[in-house]
């Protein structure tokens, strides 16, 4: 009887030792979860840079080759003036 009882919850006791180690180890479930959930961070994050990449890329090469762009681009940013032109601002 006391056999019995002993074989009945160490069987248990084993089986919950081994689910919990399943679940909790460096190699179990929960650690191949979080190595999933990075590796999906990781690609959204590739993508994000691949799309921005790309639109610089576009305009490094808008900039090499479109000579009116390239002079849109410093007189905006960098307030230049082509010669004989006044700059004139109206402060509020």
């Amino acid at each position: 009887m006391i056999e019995e009882k002993i074989r009945k919850y160490g069987l248990v006791v084993v089986l919950a030792i081994l689910f919990f180690h399943f679940l909790f180890s460096d190699g179990g479930l929960m650690s191949y979860l979080k190595v999933k959930r990075g590796i999906k961070a990781a690609n959204t994050s590739i993508s994000v840079l691949d799309k921005e990449n790309t639109i610089l890329k576009k305009e490094i090469e808008k900039l090499q080759k479109d000579d009116e762009y390239l002079e849109e681009v410093v007189r905006k940013k960098y307030g230049f003036l082509r010669e004989g032109e006044r700059l004139y601002r109206i402060e509020k």
